[in-house]
C-alpha cells in the first residue's frame, strides 16, 4: 500500500488508508461506498436519512434562486445530500464545510475546512463575513460548545439577514436565543443510531419546510 502512495504525508496516507478500509468494508456489506462510520469519541451521531433530507431542502428553499454561499459547521453528513441538489452542482449555492475529522477532507477535499470549535476564531479571512446561510450541529451538548460554535456563527455571517439553522439538544433552547436569536421549529431531526436525547432545530428566520 505505502508503495501506491510515496508522496503523502505519513498523517494523510492514514487517514487515506483508514478512508480505504471501511469503503471495502461497506462495500462489503453491500452498503454506499461513500459512507463513513461514526467516531463516538468525537461525538458524532449522524443524521437519519429523512433528518438529511428534510434539512438539504429547506436549505436550498432558504437561499432561494439567486442562491449563495452556505456553510456547513460540524454537519459533515448532510454534505453528502447538499453536492447531488442541482443548484449545487450548477454552483448557484456554494459550500463550505468546517468539520474537525480529516476523514472528510479526503472525501470532500474541494469543501473541507479544518474546524475546531475550542478555536472559533480560526477561520481564514476568505470566510469571514463570507456566507447567506449557516447550518451547524455543536458537536458536544454543553454550554460552551454552543458559546464557541455562536463565536464561529457570528464570524462566518455575512450581516444581520445571514439565516441560521441550527441543530443540537432541546435543551439549549434559551441559550440558542440569546447566542443567535433563534426560535424552536416544528421539526425533530432524527439520528440513524436513535440518539437518546431530546434533539431539536432552531432558526432565526420563518423557515418554509421545516
Amino acid at each position: 500500500m505505502d508503495d501506491d502512495f510515496p508522496t503523502l504525508p505519513k498523517d494523510t496516507l492514514a487517514i487515506l488508508k483508514q478512508f480505504m478500509r471501511e469503503r471495502e468494508s461497506v462495500e462489503a456489506e453491500g452498503e454506499a461506498p461513500e459512507k463513513i462510520s461514526e467516531d463516538w469519541q468525537l461525538s458524532q451521531f449522524w443524521y437519519s436519512e429523512e433528518t438529511t433530507q428534510r434539512l438539504t431542502k429547506e436549505c436550498i428553499s432558504a437561499l432561494g434562486p439567486e442562491g449563495g454561499q452556505m456553510a456547513c459547521i460540524s454537519c459533515p453528513t448532510l454534505v453528502q445530500d447538499l453536492i447531488k441538489e442541482e443548484a449545487v452542482k450548477n454552483g448557484t449555492v456554494k459550500v463550505v464545510l468546517f468539520e474537525f475529522d480529516d476523514r472528510f477532507g479526503v472525501k470532500y477535499p474541494e469543501l473541507f475546512h479544518k474546524y475546531d470549535y475550542r478555536s472559533p476564531h480560526a477561520v481564514e479571512e476568505k470566510f469571514r463575513g463570507c456566507f447567506d446561510l449557516i447550518i451547524a450541529d455543536p458537536p458536544f451538548l454543553s454550554d460552551e460548545c454552543l458559546v464557541k460554535t455562536a463565536q464561529t456563527v457570528r464570524i462566518l455571517s455575512k450581516d444581520e439577514k445571514t439565516r441560521i439553522l441550527l441543530c443540537t439538544g432541546a435543551i439549549m433552547e434559551e441559550m440558542a436565543k440569546r447566542l443567535l436569536s433563534t426560535s424552536r421549529t416544528k421539526f425533530e431531526p432524527k439520528h440513524a443510531n436513535n440518539l437518546a436525547n431530546d434533539f431539536a432545530c432552531f432558526a432565526n428566520y420563518a423557515t418554509s419546510t421545516l
